[in-house]
């Protein structure tokens, strides 16, 4: 008797039909996860805080969304379709992580006399973020920011500007910078500080006690034009050294067992996400006084700075609006990182704009001295029709 047919029909087909079940719920899984953190900075973290979380899980479920596309596509096409569906859906917060813009943008003389540069610069106090660096004579963060010629340098974490040779600066970079920048102003309430060569004004917002100042705005006239720029330094998650050291020992030595990993990521989640979910709370506010701002002043308007946030989060959505640009989305290809310390490996710094100009590159320095990369933007105003 031919028993074949029968265990085909208990076994294989069985096991077909349970693999397949797998494979849909894996996919569906995966889908339904990637497009709830492409749109997770929709809603606002007070109220959904899960969702912040997933926003910043964004870019480990792209990836993992791609490979088992790929996978799909090898294997059970059927099931390709769900996670091309998923992308699909994701577009725009996939264009605005990992922008496609190709070729570089040449400037005409014209334009590049209605051009300036812009750099913004986290510069976690001038100190070396690699530690003492041997024959080092000057400190490298500033010989970076002389090294750009930017005609408009916004810094965050800074207090002075002043000779330490603890720290490196030497008179010398300071002559330099007097010269190259001689209109300065160094806030140390705010650790915000401004360097340009065009003439400025602080520009008191007038805000309640209860919004927390990590943000400053400047009136900056250039040519016949006034920028009203927004330095900011928004909430940060508040780490404490044992919080990162927590943090880096997950990536840096393996657990030795399955309980003591589940151990360590409880720690993780109890001290994180409770900080995570008060320094949402803040950017909200803070976000919500830097838009209720530019919609008062109107005109032309950039906030850069360190958002302490991922594109596309509800802070970053609310202060660009609907007439706000993303400066990196607008002309970057690719995605990069601006914070590298801790293991966490975000771009957290963004330039937003408006008015009479547009950003025709957005590049990111590799110094290493802080543990921000900067941005070096270059804005072109827009030609005036001649009478």
């Amino acid at each position: 008797m031919d028993y074949s047919g029968y265990f085909r029909n208990i076994i294989i087909r069985p096991t077909r039909a349970t693999l397949f079940a797998i494979v849909a719920a894996v996919n569906t899984g995966l889908a339904m996860a990637t497009v709830f953190s492409a749109y997770g900075g929709m809603f606002n973290p007070g109220e959904v805080v899960v969702a912040a979380i997933m926003a910043m899980m964004f870019p480990g479920f792209l990836v993992a969304s791609v490979l088992l596309l790929l996978l799909d596509l090898v294997f059970w096409r059927k099931a390709a379709l769900v996670m091309a569906l998923a992308l699909a859906v994701s577009a725009p917060p996939i264009l605005n992580f990992s922008p496609v813009n190709i070729g570089r943008r040449v400037l005409t003389e014209e334009e590049r006399q209605r051009s300036f540069t812009f750099l913004t610069y986290n510069v976690l106090h001038f100190w070396d973020f690699r530690g003492n660096v041997p024959g080092l004579s000057r400190n490298a963060t500033i010989d970076y920011i002389l090294s750009t010629d930017a005609d408009i340098v916004s810094l965050q974490e800074v207090e002075f500007l002043k000779s330490w040779p603890l720290w490196n600066i030497t008179p010398e970079q300071l002559e330099e910078l007097g010269e190259r920048y001689p209109y300065r102003m160094v806030n140390v309430s705010y650790q915000l500080s401004l360097l340009s060569k065009y003439p400025f004004e602080f520009v008191d917002l007038g805000l309640p006690e209860s919004i927390s100042r990590r943000f400053a705005c400047f009136k900056i006239k250039i040519g016949d034009e006034t920028v009203h720029l927004f330095n900011v330094h928004l909430e940060s998650i508040g780490l404490t050294p044992r919080d990162k050291e927590l943090y880096q020992k997950l990536f840096d030595k393996a657990p030795a067992s399955e309980a003591a990993l589940r151990r360590e990521l409880s720690k993780v989640k109890n001290q994180l996400v409770s900080k995570l979910a008060k320094a949402f709370a803040e950017r909200t506010e803070q976000a919500r006084a830097i838009r209720n701002t530019i919609d008062s002043i109107g005109g032309n308007v950039i906030v850069a700075g360190d958002f302490n946030d991922i594109p596309d989060c509800y802070a970053v959505r609310t202060i660009m609006g609907s007439d706000m640009t993303d400066a990196y989305a607008r002309t970057a290809f690719g995605p990069t990182i601006t914070y590298h310390g801790n293991r966490f490996y975000f771009r957290i710094d963004h330039v937003l704009y408006k008015g009479d100009f547009d950003c025709v590159s957005l590049k990111r320095g590799d110094s290493p001295s802080s543990d921000h990369y900067p941005f070096l933007a270059t804005f072109v105003f827009d030609e005036k029709a001649t009478p």
